[in-house]
C-alpha cells in the first residue's frame, strides 16, 4: 500500500511541476487546482465515512471538475479536454453510488481513484504534443527533393 502512495504522489508531483514548467499559462492553472484538490481529498477522507458516498471526496472532485471545465474551455490547447473527461467519469462515479445504494464500496474505492492516472498521463502527454507542434510550426519545412 505504502509503494502504490509513494508512487501516485510521484507522479502527481511529476505531472505539476512538468505542467507548471512546460504548460505556459494553463499548465500552472492546472497544476495549482490539481495539487489543490489532491491537498483537499486528504482532510476530506478523514471525514468521509467508509461506506456509500463519500460527500466530502465528491465535493472535491466536482470543485476540481468545474475548474478543468473552465480552464477547457479558456484554452486553446486540446490536453484539457482530457483531463476534463477523466475528472468527469471520476464525478459520474460518484453520482453512481447516489442513484444505487447498493453499489459496492469496493468498487466505488476503486472506480473513484482509478481515473486520476489517465488524468495525469493525459497532462503529461497532451502537454508535450502541443509543445512538439508548436516547435514545428516555428520551423519552416526545408527544401523539398525534386
Amino acid at each position: 500500500m505504502i509503494a502504490v502512495a509513494a508512487s501516485f504522489w510521484a507522479l502527481m508531483l511529476m505531472t505539476c511541476v512538468f505542467a507548471a514548467g512546460f504548460g505556459g499559462r494553463d499548465g500552472r492553472i492546472f497544476a495549482v487546482m490539481f495539487f489543490g484538490s489532491v491537498l483537499l481529498t486528504m482532510p476530506a477522507l478523514l471525514v468521509s465515512s467508509g461506506h456509500g458516498t463519500q460527500y466530502w471526496v465528491m465535493a472535491v472532485d466536482v470543485l476540481l471538475f468545474v475548474g478543468l471545465f473552465r480552464l477547457m474551455l479558456r484554452s486553446a490547447a486540446y490536453w484539457p479536454i482530457w483531463t476534463t473527461a477523466s475528472q468527469f467519469l471520476t464525478v459520474l462515479t460518484h453520482v453512481v453510488t447516489l442513484l444505487l445504494q447498493s453499489f459496492s464500496d469496493r468498487i466505488y474505492e476503486g472506480l473513484s481513484t482509478v481515473w486520476v492516472i489517465p488524468l495525469m498521463l493525459f497532462t503529461i502527454i497532451g502537454i508535450e504534443q502541443d509543445r512538439k507542434q508548436h516547435h514545428d510550426r516555428s520551423y519552416p519545412p526545408g527544401p523539398r527533393a525534386a
